[in-house]
């Protein structure tokens, strides 16, 4: 069980959420198959000084990369409301209450696991090395360290091996949490996900979920593939996609030989990383990471 260092001490805090677990009515959260497209609570990016004057309001965990996932009391979602057909004994004994989480493997792992959950028909086998790491119990009215609390509590009451909460730690010390963020970064982590410990779950995107990251990414739709030259004749020699703001550029390096013979297809998403912006709004030195398997549109 992971181990949650809460910012605030609050007299019968555990009072308070084993309360909570007992008289919380079921009808609170959605049981609903039909629900399509959660509302989510969205992180917004910060830099690494920007956060010096407001690390201490915040519990951190490592940013996993993986799926994320949605229980909605029945069925597993994916972020934007598809089913995610994972086995009946992955899921058959989750709590009924709405959970969040990210379904992972380990780093470095994500087109694996992304694989894995896509297919239609489960393999049992694949699915024995996925975990769902939760994050949030997005319909519920406790501030978010009391949320850390709820679910730790809930978990106790399920003995599930690949349910499991995300560890979040609280730093007094600002060298401290960069030494955090450079551990798991020179260990092929993505970065950091920062939470604020009192804030209530709230749907769109907000300060309460900050990400950390050594480099901004974003997503775009590839619209066209471009010829390559010299040692990429007869391969795609760049990709000229359009993201969210509708700004047309091309991305021509991150690809192996393989990508290069066998391009994203035209209309898939994919993300990209990058330095920042020029004064016409155009990413600064785009690099392809992935093709985005969980979405279908930005």
């Amino acid at each position: 069980m992971a181990r949650i260092i809460i910012l605030l001490k609050k007299p019968f805090r555990h009072l308070l959420i084993s309360l909570c677990l007992v008289i919380l009515p079921l009808s609170t959260y959605s049981q609903s198959s039909s629900l399509k497209s959660p509302k989510l609570m969205l992180s917004k990016t910060i830099t690494l000084a920007d956060l010096q004057n407001i690390y201490q309001n915040y519990l951190v965990s490592e940013k996993l990369d993986g799926v994320r996932g949605y229980w909605n009391g029945t069925q597993l979602l994916s972020k934007t409301g598809n089913v995610i057909h994972a086995p009946s004994w992955f899921t058959q004994d989750f709590p009924n209450v709405v959970l969040e989480g990210e379904l992972w493997i380990a780093r470095a792992k994500f087109d694996l696991v992304s694989g894995i959950v896509r297919k239609k028909t489960p393999v049992d086998d694949e699915w024995q090395s996925v975990k769902f790491m939760l994050f949030d119990a997005p319909q519920s009215k406790l501030i978010f360290s009391e949320r850390m609390d709820y679910i730790e509590t809930l978990l106790a009451q399920h003995d599930i091996p690949w349910l499991t909460l995300i560890e979040h730690k609280y730093f007094t010390q600002f060298s401290q949490l960069n030494a955090y963020y450079e551990n798991v970064v020179n260990n092929s982590g993505e970065g950091l996900m920062l939470n604020k410990a009192d804030a209530y779950y709230q749907t769109g995107r907000t300060d309460s979920i900050i990400k950390l990251k050594p480099y901004l990414d974003a997503e775009a739709m590839v619209i066209k593939h471009l010829s390559g030259k010299g040692k990429y004749k007869n391969m795609m020699g760049s990709l000229l996609v359009r993201n969210k703001q509708g700004k047309e550029f091309k991305i021509g390096t991150g690809f192996s030989d393989k990508q290069r013979q066998q391009p994203p297809k035209i209309g898939s998403i994919i993300t990209y990383r990058y330095t920042g912006a020029t004064k016409t709004g155009l990413p600064r030195f785009p690099v392809f990471i992935r093709i985005r398997t969980d979405m279908e549109e930005l």
